[in-house]
């Protein structure tokens, strides 16, 4: 794959040159799709598709049967636009750049760790809040799902 980075949709899932993953696609079309640029995925849980590039692109599928649910982004360059979300981000600059384009967010409702942007339907995660250390406000994750804010 190339170092361009994969662009958050939000509300939908993720997309770069072309390739889209979007919630509701199913495991086999994606597993199709995905087998072009990734490794064959790795499954630790029959839930969960781990997606892991030599670039250090890793995201996670994770399905609700058959369909895609939700896109955890775990490793390499996840943007919105102008703003990287993921791949050398940090929290106290982030969520500036965000709160200038409009975005709030809140302590999570939804997981046990990090920051809801319900407008964007994501997840943000920082390293200390994960267990890492103290005031490594570096990003962990970026988790997007299909239902959100259910």
């Amino acid at each position: 794959m190339s170092s361009e980075s994969w662009e958050l949709v939000p509300h939908k899932g993720i997309e770069k040159n072309g390739i889209k993953v979007y919630f509701g696609m199913e495991r086999a079309v994606l597993k199709s799709i995905l087998g072009s640029y990734f490794p064959p995925p790795k499954s630790f849980r029959s839930d969960e598709d781990d997606y892991e590039a030599e670039d250090g692109t890793w995201i996670r599928l994770r399905f609700n049967g058959d369909k895609l649910r939700d896109i955890e982004f775990i490793g390499g360059s996840l943007a919105l636009g102008d703003t990287q979300l993921h791949s050398g981000a940090h929290w106290e600059f982030l969520h500036k750049m965000l709160a200038k384009k409009g975005y709030t967010f809140r302590e999570t409702e939804w997981l046990g760790d990090g920051f809801d942007f319900e407008t964007l339907g994501i997840n943000i995660a920082t390293h200390e809040q994960l267990g890492g250390d103290e005031g490594d406000d570096g990003i962990e994750w970026v988790i997007a799902s299909s239902d959100w804010a259910k």
